[in-house]
């Protein structure tokens, strides 16, 4: 599925919900952004993405000053954005550098201008102060741009909030339930660990001299074998995901076990809505279209039509009210999604009391 082309949703004069802003989100995927601008809205802020006319990209607030028109609708020219409405060019600077009509005045204010790197295949984008937005910062995600790996990607608009969609992932427990396709004992049976490792949080399943998932076992030509199972989920704040996932022959050592690489990737529009960016890797059938066609056509069904249903109507139910308020039960496989959720909390309170 091709990236989201919802319209810009309405949003309200001050934003609805509370995000960390001095980070890096997933904007989209680089190639998502050719000649043609991207309109898009992230923490609710609206934004236009556009590159310029040495092909660099570039972010600035998508709402022109003039008209309020969305500038993501515009065409770019002479490597400046122009505006759909009346004509005006803001260069990535944020400045309006051309005035068409009579006497060219050029506005005196400028577009805010949100950082953006184009770093593994991906634009990352700061929503917060410039002046903080550190390059170092960015997940190490370079296997998506590895020969030595083939990936299936997609980026879809899904409804409910960001959040939810973490703690999905972090619970590897629900694919028993909502994944026929992916049911194996690894998720619900195997061992399980979770941690903080400075900002960062993991959550690990481990299933020893097990069959994997159908699903798995035979994208791997392991239907029915049993199979050393090792799975890891890492949180970088605030919700950008990586996902280690190996199996081998019992007694095979982790390291050399057969990898599947994942990225999910949370980037939320509104309290309601996420943009949703995903990835999975293979080192194997390398240049195999049948192969890749079927794995990726899989990986979103699992994703587009197992997952965010449920998330979705789980978000409908909560009717807006606060998480914790609604005094969810714990249960043991809860360890990652809590401290990611905490971890999370205690990260935007430091960054809105400094």
């Amino acid at each position: 599925m091709g990236e989201p082309t919802s319209p810009v949703p309405k949003l309200g004069a001050k934003p609805a919900g509370t995000y960390l802003r001095n980070c890096w989100y997933v904007a989209c995927w680089a190639d998502a952004l050719g000649e043609k601008p991207l309109s898009r809205v992230f923490l609710e802020e609206p934004v236009a993405l556009f590159r310029d006319g040495d092909g660099i990209a570039h972010a600035i607030a998508g709402r022109c000053p003039h008209r309020f028109a969305p500038l993501g609708h515009g065409t770019v020219v002479d490597g400046a954005l122009m505006c759909p409405y009346h004509g005006l060019r803001f260069d990535g600077s944020g400045a309006c550098i051309h005035n068409p009509h009579p006497g060219g005045h050029l506005p005196d204010g400028r577009q805010q201008v949100y950082p953006l790197e184009e770093r593994h295949a991906l634009l990352w984008i700061w929503m917060g102060d410039p002046a903080k937005a550190d390059p170092a910062l960015i997940p190490d995600f370079s296997w998506l741009t590895d020969p030595r790996w083939e990936a299936v990607r997609g980026a879809t608009l899904a409804e409910g909030h960001y959040e939810l969609y973490s703690d999905n992932i972090l619970d590897l427990s629900h694919a028993n339930f909502v994944h026929p396709a992916l049911v194996a004992s690894a998720f619900v049976e195997g061992e399980r660990r979770f941690w903080q490792d400075g900002e960062t949080v993991h959550a690990e399943y481990v299933r020893l001299d097990d069959t994997l998932s159908e699903g798995i076992g035979g994208m791997l030509g392991r239907l029915g074998q049993k199979q050393d199972f090792y799975g890891e989920v890492v949180w970088h704040a605030p919700a950008v995901l990586y996902f280690d996932f190996r199996a081998g022959e019992p007694g095979t050592a982790r390291q050399e076990c057969t990898l599947l690489p994942s990225l999910h990737a949370f980037t939320p529009e509104t309290p309601d809505t996420t943009h949703y960016i995903w990835a999975t890797a293979r080192d194997f059938a390398l240049g195999n279209a049948e192969f890749a066609s079927g794995m990726r056509a899989a990986l979103e069904y699992a994703f587009q039509q197992e997952d965010m249903p449920i998330i979705r109507d789980s978000h409908r139910l909560m009717r807006g009210q606060d998480f914790w308020d609604l005094r969810p039960l714990i249960l043991n496989g809860d360890g990652g999604g809590v401290r990611a959720r905490r971890m999370l909390q205690r990260m935007i309170d430091r960054e809105s009391a400094s």
